[in-house]
């Protein structure tokens, strides 16, 4: 089978970096209009409905983990992955299957997270706010993320890891201390 004319069949595993990217803009604007909420609920307190779940308190850990985790952490996942790629000239490692996982259950972190903010379900620290499970989740999730990632510099087809590489590698490693 030929591919469609003004489009070449990549190496790459594109697949995932656009679900990365669909996912940042996805959550960036839910964090944000979530921003808007809340910043309406300072000015007019009747609009958090007396609900305990849309109140001030519990929107707005959801708004910045919305902002930081959601959109900020799905820009970079897709970013590196898009970077490794073509820095080593190769495919992702674990393929398309593992890279899917990394998409989905970081999604499904995120989700978790956020039913677990607005139900009042956290340990009340800020930017550390899910509760053991979802923390655990996290966990596998990011050693999946190291594993495709040092797997890739490891196959690599380019002699050199670029620079690049490194700060991606050091935010890993960090995000995960």
């Amino acid at each position: 089978m030929t591919a469609p004319v003004g489009r070449a069949l990549s190496a790459y595993d594109e697949d995932v970096v656009r679900l990365f990217t669909l996912a940042t803009v996805f959550w960036g604007v839910v964090g944000f209009l979530v921003g808007v909420v809340i910043a309406f609920q300072l000015a007019y307190p009747v609009l958090n409905l007396d609900l305990e779940w849309t109140s001030f308190g519990r929107l707005r850990p959801l708004h910045t983990s919305a902002v930081v985790f959601a959109f900020g952490g799905n820009a970079l996942l897709g970013t590196s992955l898009y970077v490794v790629q073509r820095t080593c000239r190769t495919s992702l490692f674990g393929g398309p299957l593992l890279a899917s996982f990394l998409f989905w259950g970081y999604q499904l972190f995120i989700v978790l997270a956020a039913t677990g903010y607005v139900m009042g379900v956290t340990q009340s620290r800020e930017y550390a706010e899910p509760e053991w499970y979802v923390d655990l989740w996290l966990t596998v999730v990011w050693v999946t993320y190291l594993v495709i990632f040092m797997g890739t510099l490891l196959k690599r087809k380019e002699p050199h890891i670029y620079v690049a590489n490194w700060f991606y590698l050091a935010f890993i490693i960090t995000i995960a201390m």
